[in-house]
């Protein structure tokens, strides 16, 4: 590369320089971008030191080496696009997922709730091989916006619908089936101490007649990982106290240059985090091509006999975090079955029918409470034990026919 001549030149390089960087930021990480955005800077400042002392060699170099860099993950990205199927696994996952509050990702964070689904957003999904498409309403939930919903749904990815079309899940089949308007307030990884929150702030305006709750095993360990004990027992010890998730899932201020990077500036690049990715693969053994990668078709898949006589601590006093979690759980519903008793709504509890002792508490706690219990989790995992296509292959996450299997068994609720 020829030296620059004067300024004209110089301020071509450095106005070329600074959109290159930003590419190889935004593709090194999605969350740390900001920290090789001001690395970049930093050599940048350096080289132009070195350029004013009459040794333009080390600008050279670092425009060209930045250029170089941004042309590779341009290069890649459209192998990404045009072949997703290259990737696979975990890997597959990272590149492929919107699961996220960075830019192009489908979360806002709260100070309470944590990850909340972000209103008006549209892009494509993936998981485990699986592609679907997201789509968000002004009101922030999956679906179509009503300004009145007969019946509302609770719960994580089973009832927001992983994996699957915005027309084939559950609260899609529910309505097609009964004709009655309902709003999916469901969201993936979240705990029904977050739905309650959900259902205060998007559910009591619909004015439901019927609120349907799904508990999913998972709840138990989405309550710890987004809170920590004090905030918990806080929580538990004061009547409408609701607690602050931990640090990592804070909203962070305007002026914070991770956050301002991160949400508003970096690229939605698919190679974003790749590179961690494979180190995280390769460290954790998970490093493997599957059948084709993200394009294939993954294996069937049914519950495992391990998991579905898997024991159940929590109400019957175990493991001190897990028996935490599912009281925080029980008066989770207790305020979303006061919540309804406001509107004049029926509540109804339903699971996944496994693990079995899990399931036996869920409905324990829906005799307690006096509200209905729906088996209607038990009925699918029934059909997909004698062969029937009810959970996502290599997933474990409703298809749509299983989907429409829940719904057809919660039709026979009357609100």
């Amino acid at each position: 590369m020829k030296p620059a001549a004067g300024l004209p030149s110089l301020f071509l390089l450095l106005g070329s320089y600074l959109p290159l960087l930003w590419i190889v930021a935004s593709a090194l990480s999605r969350g740390r971008g900001f920290v090789f955005l001001a690395a970049g800077l930093l050599a940048l400042a350096a080289a132009l030191v070195a350029h004013a002392r009459g040794r333009p060699s080390l600008l050279h170099r670092l425009y060209f080496l930045t250029l170089l860099a941004a042309v590779t993950v341009l290069g890649f990205e459209a192998v990404l696009h045009l072949a997703p199927g290259i990737l696979s696994g975990p890997i597959a996952n990272v590149a492929y997922t919107g699961y996220h509050w960075h830019n192009g990702g489908v979360y806002e964070l709260d100070a309470h709730a944590g990850p909340l689904l972000r209103p008006d957003v549209h892009r494509e999904m993936y998981w485990q091989g699986h592609w679907w498409h997201h789509d968000t309403n002004a009101a922030g939930y999956r679906g179509p916006a009503v300004p009145r919903a007969e019946a509302v749904f609770l719960g994580d990815s089973m009832i927001y619908g992983h994996g699957v079309e915005n027309d084939q899940t559950v609260p899609a089949q529910f309505t097609r089936l009964s004709g009655r308007p309902a709003a999916n307030l469901g969201q993936q990884g979240t705990s029904l101490l977050q739905s309650l929150m959900i259902f205060e702030r998007r559910g009591l305006g619909l004015r439901p007649r019927v609120v349907f709750v799904c508990s999913h095993p998972t709840d138990i360990e989405e309550t710890t990982r987004c809170y920590d004990r004090r905030e918990l027992e806080r929580f538990l010890a004061e009547p409408g106290y609701r607690p602050l998730v931990r640090d990592e899932w804070q909203p962070r201020p305007a002026w914070d240059p991770v956050s301002l990077f991160a949400r508003r500036l970096a690229l939605p690049l698919r190679c974003s985090a790749v590179a961690g990715a494979f180190l995280r693969s390769a460290r954790d053994g998970t490093l493997r091509l599957r059948r084709g990668g993200a394009g294939a078709a993954p294996g069937r898949f049914v519950p495992s006999e391990e998991a579905i006589h898997a024991p159940f601590g929590g109400a019957l006093g175990g493991n001190p975090d897990e028996s935490l979690a599912w009281r925080v759980q029980s008066q989770a519903v207790r305020e979303i079955q006061r919540l309804c008793q406001g509107l004049g709504a029926r509540l109804v509890l339903l699971d996944l029918g496994y693990p079995e002792a899990m399931s036996r508490a869920t409905e324990a706690l829906a005799a307690e409470l006096g509200v209905m219990y729906s088996p209607a989790g038990r009925t699918v995992l029934a059909r997909a034990l004698a062969g029937e296509e009810m959970y996502l292959a290599d997933d474990g996450h409703w298809t749509p026919a299983g989907c429409r299997a829940i719904a057809g068994e919660l039709m026979a609720v009357q609100p």
